[in-house]
């Protein structure tokens, strides 16, 4: 049987798209989202007398109407809470909040992540909060299409709710229940994760169906062990290898360190020159059976900016890693 595989390319999208764009917010002081975010935001301070006070920062990725709109629900929801969100800039604001928003669209539906970082004083990171919102109505040509008020009220309810769970004087940080369902479930024929800090969400597409069938001879492999992970820059071979770890482990697969009847995963990272400031990124992670013959191979990749993951990759590991589990599953179960 022919081995099988798998593709990703939406999946380590967010992920690296969520990379860069992290980068390049970071290098971002002192703005907002426009004067227009300014004028909603004017009289906000005050409304609670002893609430934590946090000034917009940059909002990226969104246009400028969907980071108006989003804020002035950022604005309510953080009311509710005992939040005092200010304009930026403001001189009473004790944190300032930068948000990060990526949206990939998925046939009728849009998956809209989002990551927000709250900065004190000093411009040091006090906490960061992330998740995600699945909406119908978005294309590929505009993916924003579908974030209607509903999905703005559970994405600026769960941030809030977040930040005022782990910000000093906040008030109900508990989850927070969606106003309304903005969508309908993910596809089951879809392979799909959450990242843990930069990304929210990733989502694994056109994959065929695996086989579970196995080879007449021989007993079952008894665990999946992880083998090496060639050509990452920076630590990313040592942080896929150990995050895939975890990753399987942790959905109810049976991960071992030794034996001679089980599946070996190993990656391979390849990176291209796609332009003067862009790479291509190719990760392939290949399932050996124990006769080392190839049962099957999930592909991930993506344009990124050059130099991009020269560095640590922290959670971008595990996003990435999180985003192959459902694929190298199918192959290994």
């Amino acid at each position: 049987m022919a081995a099988k595989r798998y593709r990703t390319t939406h999946a380590l999208g967010f992920v690296l798209t969520a990379a860069a764009l992290l980068a390049a917010a970071l290098s971002l002081t002192g703005c907002g989202g426009g004067s227009g975010m300014g004028n909603i935001m004017q009289g906000a301070g005050g409304l609670f007398a002893s609430s934590p006070k946090i000034a917009m920062g940059p909002v990226v990725g969104p246009p400028k109407n969907v980071t108006s709109q989003l804020t002035q629900a950022l604005q309510t929801a953080g009311a509710d809470r005992n939040l005092t969100i200010l304009p930026s800039g403001s001189a009473e604001a004790e944190y300032t909040l930068r948000g990060y928003l990526l949206t990939a669209a998925e046939g009728s539906r849009s998956r809209i992540s989002y990551v927000w970082d709250v900065d004190d004083a000093a411009g040091k990171r006090v906490t960061r909060v992330s998740g995600e919102e699945v909406v119908s109505g978005g294309s590929s040509a505009n993916p924003w299409r579908g974030l209607n008020s509903t999905a703005m009220a559970n994405i600026a309810n769960s941030t809030a709710s977040q930040l005022a769970a782990n910000l000093p004087g906040g008030r109900g940080g508990g989850a927070a229940k969606p106003t309304a369902s903005s969508s309908s479930s993910p596809s089951s024929s879809s392979f799909t994760g959450r990242t843990a800090a930069a990304t929210g969400a990733a989502a694994a597409t056109g994959a065929a169906a695996a086989s579970n069938s196995r080879t007449a001879s021989g007993p079952k492999p008894s665990g999946v062990k992880i083998g090496s992970v060639s050509g990452a820059p920076g630590d990313g071979s040592r942080s896929l290898a150990s995050a895939l770890q975890k990753k399987l482990r942790s959905s109810g697969v049976k991960v071992v360190t030794r034996g001679s009847n089980v599946y070996t995963v190993n990656g391979t990272v390849k990176l291209t020159t796609a332009g003067l400031s862009k790479e291509k990124i190719r990760i392939d992670w290949r399932v050996l059976e124990p006769s080392g013959k190839v049962k099957g191979t999930v592909t991930q990749e993506n344009v990124i900016p050059k130099g991009s993951l020269n560095g640590p990759w922290g959670s971008i590991a595990d996003a990435a890693a999180g985003a192959a589990v459902p694929g190298i599953k199918k192959l290994v179960q």
